[in-house]
């Protein structure tokens, strides 16, 4: 089986699975502006909500994040690739990084950036020395959770009345919801720059983040090979044994959480063990998932189906750093009070049909960009500023 290429230095996968992981990320940081309240117990947010956190939570940045380890190694067997170079890359990925976390708490950029330089220091250990790290790094979420503890807030609500008390107070408080635009900017600047060792015992640590470079850099190192000569029957039958692994692991994930107050995020009101394993039953799940994704994508990227459906995602998969900040300057131009000031106003259902919108859009602008254009604007100037010359924009 042979890999598609669409340009000389572009694996066709690789730009599909970032146009999709594009739309999972979207659909999780639209639920940041009150969307993710307790709340919102209508059945159809209800759902929404299991939809975004069964499918999508912790999923897709873990999927751009084996991504980015991937295109790391890609980087590194360009024949003009120089370690200064590449410190440039990151260089210029942490300065975009902090201009969108003045917008956006939930910027990844910052974080990718810091852990990137670390991956320069061991991108050349033997794969099995760098898969052995990745799994420790992925265990500090369940030990470090259970030797640290919960956040220590006071989340989730007692009840749907404090639930809906929290959000009538977020509406009429939140700098997020009566700020200017300034006043957001400062905001969003005391949490600057990332600190990738916070929150070190959750599932979105950069720890975690880190842990999954190394998986994508192993794979595209050691695992390429095996999957380009997979038969897509075999990997069918794979992708559908993780699909149902996750799935089946996600649901007993969701017993504990109705039953002994267990949450990966939240306070828990579980014992210390049933955390613990709470939270190795949500890790290996959310591993799975993520494998599930990227083999569908892959099983996909090999079939004749939805040919043009594929080079619609593609096209923004291209685009991806372009599509993740403008997404940005969309939703908070929503949600923002200093825009239409939805954010605390719309429920689970409203934000997903509101991200399924701006992401049908954006296919459709990247696509019809992709035309005309080699690159994205934001990947041209990143490329410009890493190389330090003028790169040429138009086909």
């Amino acid at each position: 089986m042979t890999v598609e290429v669409v340009e000389t230095n572009r694996i066709a996968f690789l730009d599909v699975l970032r146009g999709v992981a594009l739309f999972g990320i979207l659909l999780v940081n639209v639920f940041s502006f009150g969307a993710d309240y307790p709340a919102w117990s209508g059945v159809s947010d209800q759902l929404a909500w299991q939809v975004k956190h069964v499918f999508f939570e912790t999923k897709f940045w873990m999927l751009y994040s084996v991504l980015f380890g991937m295109g790391f190694l890609l980087q590194t067997q360009s024949p003009d690739y120089t370690i200064a170079r590449s410190l440039r890359r990151l260089g210029v990925l942490m300065l975009l990084g902090c201009l969108h976390g003045l917008l956006f708490e939930g910027d990844i950029l910052m974080l990718y950036a810091e852990l990137g330089v670390l991956l320069l220091l061991l991108y050349r250990l033997p794969t099995k020395w760098l898969l052995s790290l990745a799994i420790l790094l992925a265990l500090s979420f369940p030990l470090g959770h259970l030797l640290g503890g919960d956040r220590g807030d006071d989340w989730p609500a007692e009840n749907a009345a404090e639930a809906t008390f929290w959000l009538e107070e977020d509406r009429a408080e939140s700098p997020l919801a009566v700020a200017s635009f300034t006043e957001v900017l400062a905001y969003h600047a005391g949490f600057l720059p990332e600190r990738f060792w916070a929150d070190w015992q959750y599932p979105d640590s950069g720890f975690l983040v880190l842990a999954c470079f190394l998986i994508g850099y192993c794979l595209m190192r050691s695992g390429w090979g095996v999957m380009a000569r997979l038969a897509p029957a075999k990997s069918v039958q794979i992708a559908l044994g993780l699909w149902g692994l996750g799935l089946s692991l996600m649901a007993i994930e969701g017993y504990w959480s109705a039953t002994m107050g267990y949450a990966p995020f939240e306070r828990s009101d579980a014992t210390s063990m049933q955390v613990l394993g709470g939270d190795l039953v949500y890790l290996v799940a959310t591993l799975s998932l993520t494998g599930a994704w990227f083999l569908s994508v892959w099983c996909w990227a090999q079939s004749r189906r939805l040919v043009g459906v594929r080079g619609l995602i593609a096209s923004a998969g291209q685009m991806s750093l372009t599509g993740y900040l403008t997404q940005t300057v969309m939703f908070t131009t929503v949600f923002y009070g200093y825009g239409l000031g939805a954010a605390f106003e719309w429920g689970p259902a409203q934000v997903v049909g509101f991200a399924v919108g701006v992401y049908a859009l954006q296919v459709v602008l990247c696509h019809c960009w992709m035309q005309r254009f080699r690159r994205g604007p934001l990947e041209w100037l990143w490329r410009c500023l890493t190389y330090w010359r003028w790169e040429p924009m138009r086909r």
